[in-house]
């Protein structure tokens, strides 16, 4: 499943940058983030909880930082499972800062997630909806962070 989502933050490039290098505290802007672990310069192990549906899931990500271009770009990978649903999933993320101006920063997110499991069975309209509140949550929290 393929997600594009948009957010215009009232900050310059660089601090949005710099805050998402600030892991613990941008990770808590992200719903269901429990648990941020640096593990070295380009892994963390990560715990999200999420219920979607009936489903109330845990997921210990392995995450990976593949590439960065500062202040602008960057991608990362994740995988992970939670034994106790029978699921799994893995993930791509890129991340990129368009300055708009001195004062405003458009941050672009793609993301491309593979569901399996039961969670997976619940099909891409029920995960689309849920990631779409998530996302919505997680951009009010950056904007009270930053602007």
């Amino acid at each position: 499943m393929e997600f594009v989502q948009e957010l215009v933050i009232g900050a310059p490039r660089q601090k949005v940058w710099d805050f998402i290098w600030n892991v613990e505290e941008f990770a808590g802007c992200v719903p269901g983030v429990t648990q941020v672990e640096k593990v070295d310069d380009t892994h963390y192990k990560v715990k999200v909880e999420q219920k979607v549906s009936f489903l109330k899931a845990s997921f210990n990500l392995q995450v990976e930082i593949q590439e960065q271009r500062p202040p602008e770009y960057i991608r990362t990978t994740g995988e992970g499972a939670d034994s106790a649903i029978a699921a799994s999933l893995r993930q791509k993320n890129e991340v990129t800062l368009e300055a708009l101006s001195d004062s405003q920063t458009k941050m672009i997110i793609r993301s491309n997630v593979d569901v399996f499991g039961k969670l997976g069975s619940l099909g891409f309209s029920v995960i689309k909806s849920q990631a779409n509140k998530i996302f919505a949550d997680f951009a009010q929290r950056v904007k009270a962070r930053l602007e």
